[in-house]
């Protein structure tokens, strides 16, 4: 996923909705923590987060197959 490029939501996940469309704004990993975190903005200006901790499992599913979720516009 590319910083500036528009998604459409393909399936639910979290606070996302199917449909949705919304731009990357920023991604990075927190290495500290293990995080990779993504921050969107939707159609309304508002700003979405989506963080996906490395010790997690389902989390490391949904990291490693995010085009199943998003898809870029």
């Amino acid at each position: 996923m590319e910083i500036g490029k528009t998604y459409i939501v393909k399936k639910d996940i979290f606070d996302f909705i199917k449909g949705e469309i919304v731009v990357l704004e920023d991604k990075g990993y927190q290495a500290y923590y293990g995080e990779h975190n993504f921050v969107f903005v939707n159609e309304e200006n508002q700003r979405k987060w989506l963080v996906l901790r490395d010790n997690e499992e389902d989390d490391k599913k949904l990291y490693y197959n995010l085009e199943e979720y998003f898809e870029e516009k």
